[in-house]
This record gives C-alpha cells, sequence and structure tokens, in this order.
C-alpha cells in the first residue's frame, strides 16, 4: 500500500526534475540567442567551469537513468496488468 505510493511519489520528483532540469536548459539557451545571435558552445562551457564539469555530467547522466528505469518498470508494470486481465472464457 505505502511502498506503490512512495514509488509514484518519488517517480513524480523525479519527472519535475527532469522538467525544471530541461527547462532552466531551454530557456538559458533562448535567452543568450538572444543575446549575442548564436548558440553557447557546451565545449566553452564546461571549460570555465573546471573539474565541476565531471560532476554536473555524472548528476545529468543519473538523473536520466533513473528516468529510464522509472519508465521501463511503470511500463512493464501496466503491461503486467493488462495481460493478467485478459481471462479467456471457457465454454463459450
Amino acid at each position: 500500500m505505502f511502498g506503490n505510493y512512495q514509488h509514484n511519489r518519488t517517480g513524480n520528483l523525479l519527472w519535475f526534475a527532469i522538467l525544471i532540469w530541461f527547462s532552466s536548459s531551454l530557456l538559458s539557451q533562448a535567452l543568450y540567442i538572444g543575446l549575442h545571435g548564436i548558440p553557447y558552445d557546451a565545449v566553452e562551457l564546461f571549460g570555465g567551469v573546471g573539474p565541476a564539469y565531471y560532476l554536473i555530467v555524472g548528476i545529468e547522466l543519473l538523473m536520466w537513468t533513473l528516468l529510464a528505469g522509472f519508465s521501463i518498470t511503470k511500463m512493464s508494470r501496466r503491461m503486467k496488468i493488462k495481460s493478467s486481465n485478459m481471462v479467456p472464457s471457457i465454454g463459450k
């Protein structure tokens, strides 16, 4: 009972984190293009961050991996429920 609620809550928080991450990246790119006329260069951007670059990339990879894991788990549970609801009629 509570385990399913906790799993849904964690999945929702992860989706919100991904949405915020993507939206902020999109908006910052749009702002930079609006001000300078060209998109910023990711290599130059990460070069300015220094060694923290690896931490940022690691966090992003972790978020996408968790999102993929939750999505696969959710799809497999839905497919399992749909297949278990299909009961063959006997004798008709």
